[in-house]
């Protein structure tokens, strides 16, 4: 059986989480392999915040990222809302992304 790093059980929810532990070991690494090539982290989204306001492409949310150029940042007060909301956006990608990686494995079994 294949051990969990801490840094990955919290940005897993816990259904998924006891999924991911009953599984086989080859399953197991590859829900691991999947999750952590794709995973993405908070410092990394924090730091396009601060520099280049584009931590909602780096979630997939180009539009959103459009929308946040052209209002400058909603004249910064999108900015400042941003700086203590991205590492829960962040949070909240990586675990919808833990669960489609489950889903995917449990299709292709």
């Amino acid at each position: 059986m294949t051990d969990i790093p801490k840094s990955s059980k919290k940005q897993i929810p816990d259904a998924v989480l006891r999924k991911v532990e009953s599984m086989d070991p080859v399953n197991q690494a590859a829900f691991l392999d999947e999750f952590n090539k794709k995973r993405k982290s908070g410092f990394m989204a924090f730091v396009l915040l601060i520099f280049f306001g584009l931590h909602y492409a780096y979630l997939g949310r180009i539009w959103i990222t459009l929308i946040y150029w052209l209002t400058f940042g909603g004249l910064g007060i999108w900015f400042v809302i941003d700086l203590f909301r991205v590492l829960g956006m962040v949070r909240e990608r990586n675990k919808t992304f833990a669960i489609n990686v489950l889903r995917d494995i449990q299709i292709l079994n």
